[in-house]
């Protein structure tokens, strides 16, 4: 659970791309971009990864786990465990 988490919205300028929440756990500054269905597709997150390099990110939505390189897909019904699954100090 993320007790006492400070959660931050970013948007580049033009507000063209936003980071729905972003995210400090232990040393890792994490992006968390929600989707309200399975369609996985968005723009904003691969604008936030490229400028800052964080090293990872989540996205939730409707459709299943999945884990690939540093991008965690979390189930939205999953991300009251965000701290268990992503396993941070």
């Amino acid at each position: 659970m993320l007790n006492n988490t400070e959660i931050a919205y970013w948007a580049n300028e033009g507000a063209t791309a936003e980071i729905d929440f972003v995210i400090q756990l232990g040393s890792n500054i994490i992006p968390v971009e929600v989707k309200a269905s399975t369609n996985l597709k968005a723009k904003s997150l691969p604008v936030y990864r490229q400028k800052f390099n964080p090293k990872l990110a989540v996205r939730s939505s409707l459709a299943d786990y999945r884990k690939t390189e540093e991008l965690y897909d979390i189930p939205l019904y999953a991300l009251g465990e965000l701290e268990q699954i992503l396993d941070i100090d």
